[in-house]
């Protein structure tokens, strides 16, 4: 009689070892494996924190670009403002959106929930080549919901606009710390 031949109990936990040491062995491999903020495998220190701080945010257009240019500045920079006298790189973000009813109330044929869709396309600019290096899209959605109240509304469908744009500055923010962990 074989050890995997034992009680079924035993032969669950054997071949979990084994799987368990396959696995192990299969990953072990893995070692570009690296911090994405890290000092790791750069030259200057912190990389992907020094190109981040080397980018300047262009003036926003409008009331939800300026929503997320600020939260931009804030992950970047830490909310200091551009600490590089002389950027390297120019990011512009423009934003449009969209509001869509999606519920009604039962009988007044009102609407009682709105969707608040923000969508973002950004460009990222070497300054020093004038080459675009980089070119994204960001979206978000937000729900809130209405009620009889004109000003309750409106301040409503402002809090919805700014949870969805710091979710793009962030998704943006991660999308540009991703291109610069591949640069040198």
């Amino acid at each position: 009689m074989s050890w995997l031949e034992g009680a079924p109990g035993h032969r669950k936990l054997a071949l979990g070892l084994i799987s368990l040491v396959v696995a192990g062995g299969l990953l072990g491999g893995c070692t570009s494996v690296q911090p994405l903020y890290g000092s790791i495998g750069s030259t200057n220190g912190n990389g992907v924190l020094t190109h981040l701080r080397q980018v300047d945010i262009e003036v926003a257009k409008s009331r939800l670009s300026q929503i997320v240019r600020n939260e931009l500045i804030f992950d970047l920079y830490g909310g200091e403002g551009s600490p590089d006298p002389k950027p390297g790189y120019k990011l512009s973000v423009r934003v449009n959106e969209s509001n869509v009813a999606v519920g009604e109330e039962k009988f007044v044929d009102l609407p009682s929930a709105y969707l608040e869709q923000l969508n973002a396309s950004f460009t990222l600019t070497e300054l020093a080549t004038q080459k675009t290096v980089l070119n994204g899209t960001s979206f978000a959605n937000a729900s809130y919901d209405a009620s009889d109240q004109r000003f309750a509304n409106v301040r409503a469908q402002r809090d919805a606009q700014e949870r969805a744009g710091v979710v793009i500055a962030d998704d943006i923010h991660t999308k540009l710390a991703a291109f610069f962990a591949t640069r040198p």
